[in-house]
Parts: C-alpha cells; sequence; structure tokens
C-alpha cells in the first residue's frame, strides 16, 4: 500500500521491480556446500514404511473378528432372517439385503464362538455382513461392527493353542487391536469351508 508503483501495476507479482528482484535472486551463486548437502540428502536411504493391510473388525458375542476388506460386499442394517426348515447346521436361512435375497451362515457357530455376551446384543448395533469371492456371496450377522483398521502384517499372532481346531482351520492368525487382539479370518479359507458345508 505505500509502493508508489502499486496503484499503476496493481499487485507485486506484476511489478517489473519485483521481476529483476527475483531474477537476482535466480541468478545469485550458491554456496559451496549446496552441492555437498544435496548429494548427502540423495544418498539417505528412503523411510521404510511398512505395507498395511485392512481388515473389517467386528464381534461376534464377546470376541472381536477380523476379515480382510477385499471380499467385503456389503454390511446393512440388521434384517430378519428367514428360516430354512429342512436346512440346518452352518445355514441360519435366507436374508433380503437391499432386495436381492441371500444364504445367510451361522458364523458364529461355525467358528464355535461362545454364545454368551457381557450384556444383552443390541439390535440397533447389529448388521448383516455380506462377504463375496470368486462369485460366491454369503451373508451373516455380526452382533456388532467396529470398521475398518489397518495393520502391519508382521504384527500378526500366531493363534492360542486353545483355539477351537475349526477355527483353527480358517483363521490365520491374531491382531493386536485397541486394548484387546482380533481373530484373524482367511477369507480363502473361510469360503472353502463353507463350500464343503453348503454347497453339495
Amino acid at each position: 500500500r505505500s509502493c508508489s508503483l502499486l496503484e499503476q501495476h496493481i499487485h507485486c507479482h506484476n511489478c517489473p521491480v519485483m521481476t529483476k528482484a527475483a531474477d537476482r535472486i535466480r541468478q545469485r551463486q550458491l554456496p559451496s556446500c549446496y552441492a555437498e548437502a544435496a548429494l548427502e540428502a540423495i544418498a539417505l536411504p528412503a523411510p521404510v514404511s511398512p505395507r498395511l493391510s485392512s481388515a473389517l473388525v467386528f464381534r461376534l458375542g464377546q470376541e472381536w473378528i477380523a476379515i480382510e476388506t477385499d471380499c467385503i460386499q456389503d454390511i446393512a442394517t440388521m434384517q430378519p432372517v428367514h428360516r430354512l426348515p429342512p436346512r440346518g447346521g452352518v445355514i441360519a436361512g435366507l436374508v433380503n439385503v437391499r432386495g436381492q435375497l441371500l444364504i445367510a451362515i451361522h458364523l458364529r457357530e461355525l467358528l464355535e464362538v461362545d454364545g454368551a455376551t457381557a450384556t444383552q446384543p443390541s439390535t440397533t448395533a447389529m448388521r448383516i455382513v455380506v462377504i463375496e469371492r470368486e462369485g460366491e456371496r454369503w451373508a451373516f450377522v455380526a452382533d456388532e461392527v467396529h470398521g475398518v483398521v489397518w495393520y502391519d502384517p508382521a504384527t500378526e499372532q500366531p493363534l492360542a493353542a486353545t483355539v477351537p481346531p475349526l477355527r483353527a482351520a480358517i483363521a490365520s492368525g491374531t491382531l493386536p487391536w485397541s486394548s484387546s487382539q482380533a481373530t484373524r479370518l482367511a477369507s480363502a479359507n473361510l469360503f472353502k469351508c463353507l463350500h464343503r458345508k453348503v454347497v453339495p
């Protein structure tokens, strides 16, 4: 505002005085240590960041379960599961998810998760989770869905020796999560197990 040329050029970057000053800065001789410092910076090893993976964490009973996000097809609000009288075992029934009928499975029973819960299950927290792999699509009820978490695969821990055999065949390990741990399911193992138990 105090420059007499401001009214003529409107802004400093339009002024030839500023252009000449910028040219002088660009053409000035660099300090002798500049090249050495630049070479040192280039020679430093790049910081190694872990290759993170993502998983959906949800709760069955009192246990937290995780499964890779690439098989998650949908997460919907709780819908009634209609039983199929002739069937039983791992099949819970049929559920309508956004206008499409899907086979719902008893994931809790499949993983041999204790049915007891610390508190009465809240239907507002329950969700229908839809998983899909190579054209096969299944749905199951989760008592609660925490959401997607990112983790370093190197932090995955082996399963405890006390884990039920069928769950051990499906799970790949446990992930440290929050103040607890989540059992990470391998989706390929889960779908193979479902295919053996359900598909004739």
